[in-house]
């Protein structure tokens, strides 16, 4: 067999796969290599194919782009997966020849042949507790599991963590700031302006707990300019520039700090959890149906890969909608767990919320006591009393932004008439917008729409794009709804 992992993938050998122990676990016997990653995707793993025919596993997307006789052709519907979505679906990628472990997945290497295939160990599937039928005692359990995690931190080390005007990162404050002191624990807020409600709200929570006011990074045009020549390469295509934010700021943080990474504490807390059981079509489905201009064959492998991802839905029945499970098992791993992986080639970090007996417990918690975050709430105000407004984007989703429907009315008043000045200004002149933590569509207009030009023609070359699809996605969207989209399109520029 013809098989080789690279140096840099951190993996162990052991005997029994142990689902509980987060990174790569490595079984080897006679017959055949069983190479596992953890639910989390704590460690994202890729297998190529040179022309050797000898298998190549790696982590790091950079190591990929300097490997020799590998093909390197893009896939058509990889790549439009990435601009729709933000990633591959199931095991597709950018490249022909490179497939991923979704999570919770194997790889599974036959000696005498040298096949592979990727599939599922875990469907996510876990019975609910209908003895947690209270908010106290969902709570509780919730609250005790979280104190027992975060009591096991080393109180010796230097932390440094981001902290926004919203639910997430202020809960993980709260039970930090139970165990680390306050001189081992720095903070950062990042957003286009100081006097943003994100770093108004960051501040009133750090103050109540006792910690040093944040340090403000300012995101600017640059920060994303910069990021075109880093995070496209170590993200294979999968993660934009319009998410360098973090990454940004450790390139100007001169500690060595372990960063404290709050990615998973949105399954942690439910986001998408909805009170009732929905069966509607998901997000991606409308998205896929909804495709103009697409070859149909195209449509076809990016139908068949959602309905791979989907597979286990059914059975798992503590689900409260598509896009609940959608979110949990495949979205939040492509893209939260992975920018932290990414996050980690720039400084150690550390997630607390990485427990598998946290998430199963969450998991069995009846959705109704869950649904919009109020197990999150309830703890924030009856086991800390901290009950500061909060700028979640959630919030605004729920027309609760702040806790006041003011704010809500004001918020989507300032877009509406700020989507009309970047029409008739391109981008040139806007509105404060308080509510806002970054100006990406403003950018867009401003001082990104000739890159956006320049790479869809980069397309048309490449036969990836026809002339009436780089005309429709030149023209920039009036409201948020096809930003995203428009920013991987620019940064997968970078790499074709």
């Amino acid at each position: 067999m013809k098989y080789k992992i690279l140096e840099n993938v951190n993996y162990t050998n052991v005997e029994i796969f142990d689902i509980k122990k987060n990174g790569i676990q490595i079984i080897e016997n006679d017959n055949k290599i069983e190479i596992y990653n953890d639910p989390f995707r704590t460690v994202p793993l890729f297998i190529s194919k040179n022309k050797n025919e000898e298998l190549i596993i790696f982590s790091n997307f950079e190591d990929f782009y300097k490997f020799e006789n590998v093909d390197k052709t893009i896939d058509e519907a990889g790549f439009w997966e990435i601009v729709l979505f933000g990633s591959g679906l199931w095991t597709r990628t950018l490249y022909k020849n490179v497939k991923q472990m979704p999570a919770a997945s194997k790889i599974i290497i036959e000696i005498n042949t040298n096949k592979y295939k990727i599939e599922k160990y875990w469907d996510f599937n876990i019975k609910v507790d209908e003895s947690i039928d209270s908010m106290e005692k969902a709570a509780q359990g919730l609250y005790d599991r979280l104190d027992g995690i975060f009591s096991k931190l080393d109180k010796n080390q230097k932390y440094v963590m981001g902290m926004s005007g919203g639910m997430d990162s202020r809960i993980t404050l709260a039970f930090l700031s139970k165990y680390i002191p306050k001189e081992n624990l720095e903070l950062f807020t990042y957003g286009f302006d100081e006097r943003l409600l994100e770093y108004k709200y960051a501040c009133e929570v750090v103050v109540f707990l006792g910690y040093n006011k944040p340090k403000f990074h300012k995101l600017t045009k640059d920060s994303y300019k910069k990021a075109m020549d880093y995070l496209p390469q170590i993200s294979g295509g999968q993660i934009g520039i319009n998410h360098c934010h973090i990454i940004d700021f450790l390139q100007e943080y001169t500690q060595n700090n372990i960063l404290i990474s709050t990615s998973y504490s949105e399954v942690a807390f439910s986001l998408l959890v909805d009170c009732n059981k929905n069966e509607v079509e998901s997000t991606l489905e409308k998205s896929i149906n909804g495709m103009l201009n697409i070859r149909q064959d195209i449509i076809a492998n990016i139908k068949d890969d959602l309905s791979l991802t989907m597979n286990s839905y059914y059975q798992a029945e503590q689900f409260s909608s598509k896009n609940e499970y959608i979110y949990q098992t495949e979205r939040h791993v492509k893209f939260h767990e992975y920018l932290s992986f990414c996050i980690s080639t720039f400084s150690k970090t550390k997630n607390p919320f990485h427990s598998l007996e946290l998430i199963q417990y969450v998991m069995s918690i009846p959705n109704h006591l869950k649904c919009k975050k109020n197990l999150q709430d309830y703890i924030l105000k009856n086991y800390f009393d901290i009950q500061i407004d909060n700028i979640s984007s959630s919030r605004f989703q729920w027309k609760d932004a702040g806790s006041k429907i003011y704010d809500w009315y004001n918020f989507k008043f300032l877009n509406r008439l700020n989507a009309v000045l970047r029409l008739l200004t391109k981008g040139h002149i806007q509105l404060f917008n308080k509510y806002q933590t970054e100006e990406q569509d403003r950018l867009l207009y401003r001082d990104f729409h000739k890159d956006l030009k320049k790479t869809t023609q980069k397309f048309v070359n490449h036969g990836l794009m026809n002339e009436k699809q780089k005309r429709e996605w030149d023209v920039l969207p009036l409201r948020s709804s096809g930003i995203s989209e428009r920013y991987n399109l620019i940064s997968l520029g970078k790499l074709v």
